[in-house]
């Protein structure tokens, strides 16, 4: 199992996914699967948010999903497709927030 240096960086989280996912065999996955995963755990985090702010409950039914749990299923595929596509989430973050400086935003 691949391991973590005690303060990882977010390429750190990137490249222990990259050998996770070949480790476990799911690297053969295509960028579709991966996706349709993604949308799913977007889905289980959607309903724990839900489930956390006491919206809609559905009677006699247990919460379930764990929100903290449900966040990191969420980063684990974000982190697996940005590796499919080869896309540095860092460097990714940093140049979009870049363009956002000068962006105007209305309300």
């Amino acid at each position: 199992m691949p391991q973590l240096p005690e303060k990882p960086e977010l390429k750190d989280f990137q490249d222990y996914i990259k050998q996770l996912c070949i480790e476990k065999g799911w690297n053969k996955n295509n960028h579709l699967e991966i996706f349709l995963l993604f949308m799913e755990e977007v889905g289980e985090l959607a309903k724990a948010m839900r489930n956390a702010e006491k919206l809609y409950q559905e009677e006699g039914k247990a919460a379930g999903f764990e929100l903290e749990e449900e966040f990191a299923d969420v980063f684990n595929y974000l982190l697996d497709l940005a590796n499919h596509f080869n896309i540095d989430l860092e460097e990714a973050f940093r140049k979009k927030n870049e363009i956002n400086k000068n962006r105007k935003w209305t309300n």
